[in-house]
């Protein structure tokens, strides 16, 4: 019975923390701060096996908000760019061998550092422009980790456009297992650095 209890406890708070994040990502500029809340709610589910959410949401939300907004409008003028120029290209005949390369690379690098760098804010009190130098490093330095992520991004788009009622609880499964796969980098990034002189 106790075991019931814990598994419906579990179930109810995917379910309250991917309304939360949905809730507040409605404004659309709170998008980065409420997923920086979100898994920070994540990480202390797993490591604490604290599955409260409103106020852990609310209280992550206030104290990641000033970073993770800048952070939140870096990205979107950067992914703004990087767009501008994939629609720019067709009117560069003579240069799209040069660059198309370039913005493929550009576009790797701003991809993996997304999928690593909400799990890092959240694991580590840094500030942004540390978070971003982290992330690149985690994604290239434990590449099998990265594609782990980017086909578990991928399955999770594929599974919420099959199935739309999805939309109810997917996000918050995608930034559990998301977190969880980071999780395993992090703690062998601690176990180095405790076995180092």
């Amino acid at each position: 019975m106790k075991q019931l209890f814990r598994i419906l406890e579990f179930v109810t708070a995917f379910f309250q923390l991917n309304l939360l994040w949905l809730l507040f990502c409605l404004p659309v500029i709170t998008i980065f701060p409420a997923t920086v809340a979100m898994f920070c709610v994540i990480r202390q589910w797993v490591l604490h096996k604290d599955y409260s959410v409103f106020r852990a949401f609310f209280q992550y939300f206030k104290e990641n908000f000033k970073q993770s907004f800048i952070l939140g409008i870096i990205w979107i003028v950067f992914a703004g760019l990087f767009f501008l120029n994939i629609l720019l290209l067709k009117n560069f005949d003579s240069f799209q061998y040069v660059l198309l390369p370039v913005l493929t690379l550009i576009g790797l690098v701003m991809l993996f550092i997304t999928i690593f760098i909400f799990p890092a804010i959240a694991n580590y009190n840094v500030n942004w422009t540390t978070a971003i130098k982290n992330s690149l490093f985690f994604s290239i330095r434990y590449i099998l980790v990265t594609l782990s992520l980017i086909v578990l991004l991928i399955l999770t788009i594929l599974i919420l456009f099959t199935w739309k009622i999805t939309f109810m609880f997917i996000f918050c499964v995608y930034a559990y297992c998301n977190y969880h796969l980071c999780n395993l980098v992090f703690d062998k990034i601690q176990r180095l650095q405790t076995t180092q002189p």
